[in-house]
């Protein structure tokens, strides 16, 4: 066995590749094929706040393979991309896709962590506009050569369709921007803002009410960890807000989040759901896990407690809820460096451990 040989190159419509995976059944098996197009991924928004791809070009492929993943090679077996399974949200259906990932920025990713550094993001969703729609939108002539000269295979301009809540850049740009230059540079691709936002500040030109502005922008290192705390409290998962609801529905994060509830538990019971965010107890305010749980400490078997919640969609709704610290303590999950996991007792021994007639 040897090591994978990824090639960073340009694909286009009509290149010949092979696609190579392994089916179930571990057969391995390959195909050759051509590219047909070099799309932008376009999901619908996640209705349950999933993960959810964007700001990615992808590859489709004439007769693709719909039996197994794998990778694009070239005829001398060079991995040109992965050809990878993306899943989302239709209506309320679970559907499923094949697109090829550019071995560009595979490449890259594995960089990062093989150096240990972090990935930083310009935190918003582009959608791409045309340099005609462009123009239509304000944008004046010297500005669209800017943009032709630059690429005159895309004449495109990437416009921003939404910010990840509690950003940088939230504080700073609007929806309808057309992002023009960075660090004075004309962009108009995805990996190019991609490459062009890897310092922790940047300066950001855009297109705004007909007017071009310039902005000095912090850029936010992701960790690739997400969620490393969670506590179990009253039969339901607790955790805070994750990137999704900042990034698809801009929620900023605040409050604590219910992932999930175990059935005939207080939240069940109750009507803590998950999907929403408990934002006060008994009036006081829990911005995090922190607050949540000093609110909620020293609480007696069989106490009741006034929770405020809030949707996604911000409705608001205030529910009584009675512990029952016998069939359902509450504890915390931590996640250490090394990747484990340790369990910390939230309620005292006793408090769990009373006997009820």
């Amino acid at each position: 066995m040897r090591a994978a040989n990824l090639v960073s190159r340009n694909l286009s419509a009509g290149d010949d590749v092979w696609a190579v995976g392994e089916r179930a059944d571990s057969k391995i098996l390959s195909q050759k094929t051509q590219i047909s197009s070099v799309d932008v991924v376009s999901f619908p928004l996640s209705r349950t706040l999933r993960f959810r791809d964007s700001n990615l070009e992808v590859v489709s492929l004439i007769n693709p393979p719909g039996d197994f993943d794998g990778v694009l090679t070239n005829e001398k077996g060079d991995v040109l991309a992965l050809w990878s399974s993306f899943a989302f949200e239709s209506q309320r259906e679970l559907e499923q896709v094949n697109r090829g990932i550019p071995a560009d920025l595979v490449t890259e990713m594995i960089g990062l962590v093989a150096d240990g550094r972090p990935l930083y993001s310009f935190e918003a969703e582009f959608n791409v506009e045309s340099l005609a729609g462009a123009r239509e939108l304000g944008l004046p002539d010297a500005w669209v050569r800017k943009f032709e000269d630059h690429d005159s295979l895309h004449r495109q301009v990437l416009g921003i369709d939404r910010l990840v809540a509690g950003s940088p850049a939230a504080s700073l740009l609007e929806p309808g921007d057309l992002l023009l230059a960075i660090d004075g540079k004309v962009v108009n691709r995805f990996r190019e803002v991609e490459k062009a936002v890897q310092s922790s500040q940047v300066s950001v030109t855009v297109w705004r009410d007909g007017a071009e502005k310039n902005f000095s922008m912090q850029t936010l290192p992701l960790n690739g960890r997400d969620i490393d705390r969670i506590v179990i409290w009253a039969g339901a998962t607790l955790q805070a807000p994750h990137r999704a609801m900042a990034a698809q529905r801009g929620i900023a994060p605040y409050g604590v989040f219910v992932s999930f509830f175990f059935y005939g538990s207080p939240s069940t019971h109750y009507g803590l759901y998950a999907g929403r965010r408990i934002t006060e107890v008994d009036g006081q305010p829990t911005p995090d896990l922190d607050a949540f749980i000093k609110a909620v400490s020293g609480k007696s078997d069989r106490a009741s407690l006034r929770l405020k919640t809030v949707s996604w969609n911000g409705q608001t709704d205030v529910i009584t809820l009675k512990l029952d610290k016998h069939y359902w303590p509450a504890y915390e999950l931590t996640r250490q460096q090394d990747g484990s996991w340790i369990r910390t007792a939230l309620d005292p021994p006793e408090a769990a451990a009373t006997l009820r007639p």
